[in-house]
C-alpha cells in the first residue's frame, strides 16, 4: 500500500499542470484567406454559451501602431453556438489589400460574460496574406 501512495501523489501533482499548459482562450482561430474584395476568417466557439458579440484586431502586418491602422472587424449581434464553426467576412484596413494579422479582442457571451485574451489566457493569431495580382 505505501508504495501506491508516491504513484498517486504524482499523479496529483501534474493533472494542475496539464490544465495549465491549455488555453483558457473560448474561440479558435481556424484559418483566414484574403481576396481582392476583403478577408475571412473562420473559428471556432470552443467555450461552453452562445457568443453574443466578438471583436476582432485587424491590423496590417506593416503598420505602424495606432487607432488609424485598425479595421473595423466586429459582430455587433451575433449568436455563434458552441462547438460550431463559422465564417465571417470584413474589408481591407482604408480599403486597399495587403497582408493583416488578425487577432480576438474581445468575446461576449450570452450571459454577459466578457473574455479579453491576455499574456495569461492568450489566444491564436493568424496572419492572411491576400493573392497577389496576376
Amino acid at each position: 500500500m505505501w508504495k501506491a501512495i508516491p504513484l498517486v501523489l504524482l499523479t496529483l501533482l501534474a493533472v494542475p499542470r496539464a490544465d495549465a499548459a491549455k488555453s483558457a482562450c473560448p474561440v479558435l482561430l481556424v484559418s483566414g484567406t484574403g481576396d481582392h474584395d476583403g478577408i475571412n476568417v473562420t473559428f471556432r466557439n470552443i467555450g461552453k454559451l452562445p457568443i453574443r458579440r466578438m471583436e476582432f484586431n485587424c491590423r496590417p502586418l506593416h503598420a505602424q501602431t495606432g487607432r488609424a491602422q485598425l479595421g473595423h472587424c466586429s459582430e455587433p449581434n451575433a449568436s455563434f453556438v458552441p462547438r460550431t464553426e463559422f465564417t465571417v467576412s470584413y474589408p481591407y484596413p482604408g480599403g486597399k489589400p495587403g497582408p493583416l494579422l488578425v487577432s480576438l479582442k474581445s468575446v461576449m457571451f450570452s450571459d454577459g460574460h466578457t473574455f479579453k485574451p491576455s499574456k495569461r489566457d492568450p489566444c491564436r493569431v493568424l496572419k492572411i496574406t491576400p493573392p497577389r495580382a496576376k
